[in-house]
C-alpha cells in the first residue's frame, strides 16, 4: 500500500497547487478562488470504507487504511479541487479535555463527547488544584502514537496535519462546565486565567511535539488547507460565538495572541455566529485567515470587514439549512458577493438536497466536477 505513495512534492499537479496555496496566503490573485471537497480523516472516510466510529478513532490502522482508502478514492472520481493529500491523526475535540482528566465517552452516531472535570457545584478554586498536563496525557498522547505510527507505515510521504487543535476557551470550558465557567468570568477572573493559561500552554506544547514527530507537518486541522508549516496554526475557537466581546478581549484575546506568537500566525475556525467579535479578531496578531459557516456569520459582513487583509474560508453552516438548500446556490451567493479573488478559498460541502439529486456517493465525482466548472465560469 505505502510503496505506491510519493510525497506531493513529486506530483507536478500537487507542486503546482502548493505554488497556488502560497500566492493565496500572500492574498495574491490567481485568477480564481481556490476551492475544496473538505476530505477530513475520519468522517468522510465512512463514506469510502464503512468501519464503526469507535474503530476509526481508537485503532491507529484502522484509521490510517480509512484515510488511505479516502485519498485513492478522490484520486479515482477525479476530484480536481485544491485539497493537497496528506493524514491526520484524529478523535475530536476532547484530545486537550482528556489531558486534564475529563471523561470522555464514545457513540455509535457521531464524535466523542468531554465530561467536565470541575462541575457546575464545585467551588471555583477548584481549579487552582489542577495539575500541569503532559503533552502525552489522555487522547494526547493518543494522538501522538497515531502520528509515529502514520509516519513509519508511509515512510514519511505523507505529510502529517496537526490533530483537532481547540483555542483555549473550547478547552476550557470542556474542563469546566460551562455555565459555571463563564459565571466564574465575572466573579472568579483568576481563576479563569488560571485555566486559561494552562490550557494556552497545552495547545503550544502539544503542537510543537507533533511537529517534532513529523518530517512534514501541516499546521491547519480544519478545513483541510495547505498552510506551509512556520506561516501559522490553525485554531478553532467555537466559544467566541457564545460570549461578549468585552469577555473575550480580556479572558482570550491575550492567549490566542500567544499561540499565534508561537507559530508565526494563526488560522481562525470557529462555527458560530461571531460578528461581534470582528474588532476582537482584527487584534489577533498575524491573523492569516477565517473559517466560518455562512449560515451563523454573513459571507457579506466577513468580506466587507476582512477581505484584502486576510483569508477569508466561508462553507455551508448547520444552521439555516433551508437559506441554502444546495451548494449551487451557496456557490452563487458568495461567487455574486466576492469583489475578487485574493485570498479566498470556498470549501464546497454537498446537501442533503445535493446528495439526493445525484444519487449519493457514487455522483460525487460529477456534483465536483460541475462545482469547478461553475467557479471557473466566475472567476
Amino acid at each position: 500500500m505505502v510503496d505506491t505513495v510519493k510525497t506531493v512534492t513529486e506530483i507536478s499537479r500537487f507542486a503546482n497547487s502548493i505554488r497556488r496555496w502560497e500566492a493565496f496566503w500572500a492574498l495574491k490573485d490567481i485568477g480564481r478562488p481556490l476551492w475544496m471537497l473538505p476530505t477530513t480523516p475520519v468522517l468522510t472516510s465512512l463514506l469510502v470504507r464503512p468501519v464503526p466510529l469507535i474503530d476509526l478513532l481508537l485503532k491507529k490502522e484502522v484509521q490510517l487504511e480509512g484515510q488511505i482508502a479516502l485519498l485513492d478514492w478522490r484520486k479515482k472520481i477525479g476530484i480536481r479541487d485544491d485539497f493537497i493529500p496528506h493524514l491526520r491523526p484524529q478523535v475530536g475535540v476532547t484530545m486537550f479535555p482528556s489531558a486534564f482528566g475529563c471523561e470522555v465517552q464514545f457513540f455509535e452516531h457521531t464524535m466523542p463527547w468531554a465530561h467536565p472535570l470541575i462541575k457546575e457545584t464545585d467551588p471555583p478554586e477548584k481549579v487552582f488544584d489542577l495539575p500541569k498536563p503532559s503533552v502525552r496525557a489522555g487522547q494526547l498522547g493518543q494522538m501522538l502514537e497515531f502520528t509515529e505510527y502514520f509516519v513509519k507505515k508511509t515512510m514519511g510521504r505523507l505529510p502529517i496535519a496537526v490533530s483537532d487543535v481547540q483555542g483555549p476557551l473550547d478547552t476550557a470550558y470542556m474542563v469546566w462546565e460551562p455555565s459555571a465557567f463563564m459565571l466564574a468570568m465575572y466573579d472568579r477572573p483568576k481563576a479563569v486565567h488560571h485555566l486559561m493559561r494552562l490550557a494556552t500552554d497545552l495547545a503550544i506544547d502539544y503542537v510543537k511535539e507533533q511537529r517534532r514527530l513529523s518530517p512534514r507537518f501541516v499546521p491547519c486541522h480544519y478545513p483541510p488547507l495547505w498552510l506551509l508549516d512556520g506561516k501559522g496554526i490553525a485554531v478553532s475557537d467555537d466559544g467566541m460565538a457564545v460570549i461578549s466581546a468585552e469577555l473575550y478581549r480580556e479572558f482570550c484575546l491575550p492567549y490566542m495572541n500567544e499561540i499565534s506568537d508561537a507559530f508565526g500566525g494563526l488560522f481562525l475556525h470557529s462555527c458560530g455566529g461571531f460578528a461581534h467579535q470582528f474588532d476582537n479578531i482584527g487584534q489577533i496578531d498575524n491573523l492569516r485567515g477565517i473559517n466560518f459557516g455562512v449560515t451563523e456569520t454573513p459571507f457579506e459582513a466577513v468580506w466587507e470587514r476582512f477581505n484584502g487583509k486576510t483569508a477569508i474560508v466561508p462553507h455551508l453552516g448547520l444552521n439555516n439549512p433551508q437559506q441554502f438548500e444546495t451548494s449551487r446556490r451557496f456557490l452563487e451567493h458568495v461567487l455574486g458577493k466576492k469583489t475578487h479573488n485574493r485570498g479566498l478559498c470556498i470549501i464546497v460541502t454537498p446537501t442533503e438536497r445535493d446528495m439526493e439529486a445525484i444519487g449519493g456517493v457514487p455522483g460525487l465525482g460529477r456534483f465536483m466536477e460541475d462545482v469547478r466548472e461553475m467557479i471557473l465560469d466566475h472567476g
